[in-house]
């Protein structure tokens, strides 16, 4: 095998072990951008509620409603809070304000709310 051949294969194999760090990082820094803003804004009737004890221990989406910072989730509760109708309907669905973790928009419009 020629040296170029060897030097290839050392960097690439060396470089594997850096992607899963970006990975676990990215995932970390998934909360939705903007949630907040377009919790405060929706309107409609088009919601889910789910519960993060229902998602997968590895799903990435309960890992960025873990490594949610309070400031984040006060924020999300703050835009709940100031779309009266959506505060309403949550409601009448059973959902405590305090016990949304997380929200995230679909590709429809729709949103999901992720409660403990």
């Amino acid at each position: 095998m020629n040296r170029i051949a060897k030097l290839s294969v050392i960097a690439a194999l060396s470089a594997l072990p850096f992607g899963g760090i970006s990975y676990a990082a990215g995932a970390a820094m998934n909360w939705p951008a903007h949630i907040d803003q377009t919790v405060r804004h929706f309107k409609g009737n088009h919601f889910t509620v789910v519960d993060i004890d229902t998602l997968k221990a590895t799903s990435q989406t309960r890992t960025w409603i873990n490594e949610a910072t309070p400031k984040q989730v006060s924020a999300l509760h703050a835009a709940v809070r100031a779309n009266r109708p959506l505060a309403t309907k949550l409601k009448g669905e059973n959902v405590e304000m305090n016990n949304i973790a997380g929200a995230e928009r679909a590709a429809d419009g729709s949103l999901t709310f992720y409660v403990r």
